[in-house]
């Protein structure tokens, strides 16, 4: 419950923390994995740079928001015995240790008639008292295009404390992907597929999830310069993959089914995870630099991504497990 979270130090050995969540993101269609179409050119150039470490074998624990975010922010992971919700919850943790939290989500607000999202993720972060627990900062509308939520930050960062912890929750490319980029911001059209599996209408469907994909890149990008500055770190990691158009599928979208199968894996579970770190906090935390980059072919599975946060805030606290990090 909300009453025992404990924590017995904190180092603030991040000062800034940036978690980007992210919405359906089929890891095989980033540039950035080896995908032939140019639809990550920022995080590839960061990359590139060595300023971005590209984890190459992490997995989602569900191909449902309402359940990863459960499993995202419980300090809880598959197999610990009762329930996600005999866990604290991450921002409390950070809350209690002195970060201020922020959180700017372009999908879930408080407002909203809450039986719509009960299943989708929403409903745990909008109730009043975990809510209160958990955020010094939320935002109060949403947008049409993610970017406008990037530029609602420049106006609530005025509430940051000397520590933050901020929590970037995007629309992504959830469906339809058509929506979810600018007309000007199109890149690929159905005629750049050499897919003669496909008919004309499948192809416009994937050519506007690789759309969806190359905006969200500059947004994340966008968000990663507003940190570039500061002693921040960045980490960013979508819910879950989707379906759009695989070998030899005629499908997008998710499958919903119980049976996980290999195909389903590589699409649906298979996901981008990436750090990056500022100049700043290289310089001032190698060691961590160093770890970030040794782990990046390491197995990981998001439910333990707490840990992870705990370990970059250096907070202790009896919920934090050094094996999960």
């Amino acid at each position: 419950g909300i009453d025992d979270v404990k924590v017995d130090s904190c180092s603030f050995r991040s000062p800034n923390i940036v978690l980007i969540i992210g919405e359906s993101f089929n890891r095989h269609h980033a540039q950035l994995y080896g995908y032939d179409k140019p639809t990550t050119p920022c995080q590839k150039r960061r990359a590139d740079k060595g300023e971005l470490t590209v984890y190459s074998d992490v997995v989602a624990p569900w191909n449902l928001t309402s359940f990863v975010f459960k499993h995202l922010f419980s300090t809880y992971t598959v197999g610990d015995k009762g329930e996600w919700c005999d866990y604290p919850l991450f921002p409390e943790l950070f809350r209690k240790a002195g970060y201020h939290v922020s959180f700017l989500t372009n999908q879930f607000l408080p407002q909203a008639k809450e039986a719509v999202y009960d299943f989708s993720g929403g409903f745990f972060l909008n109730n009043p008292q975990l809510s209160e627990a958990m955020f010094d900062t939320r935002n109060s509308k949403l947008f049409y295009y993610d970017e406008g939520l990037v530029n609602d930050y420049d106006r609530l960062k005025k509430e940051n404390g000397e520590n933050n912890l901020i929590i970037f929750h995007l629309k992504g490319q959830h469906v339809d992907y058509h929506t979810r980029f600018p007309k000007a911001r199109r890149k690929f059209d159905k005629e750049d597929y050499n897919r003669p599996d496909l008919n004309v209408k499948e192809k416009r469907v994937l050519a506007n999830y690789d759309n969806a994909i190359h905006y969200n890149d500059s947004v994340v990008d966008a968000i990663i310069g507003k940190f570039e500055h500061e002693n921040a770190v960045v980490i960013y990691v979508p819910d879950h993959g989707e379906e759009c158009y695989g070998e030899g599928v005629h499908f997008y979208g998710r499958m919903h089914s119980a049976e996980i199968t290999a195909r389903l894996a590589r699409e649906e579970f298979d996901i981008p995870f990436w750090i990056w770190c500022s100049h700043d906090f290289m310089v001032s935390n190698p060691d961590i630099y160093r770890d970030i980059v040794l782990a990046k072919d390491r197995p990981y599975m998001t439910d333990a991504l707490p840990h992870l946060l705990l370990y970059l805030g250096g907070i202790h606290c009896p919920a934090y497990r050094e094996d999960l990090n």
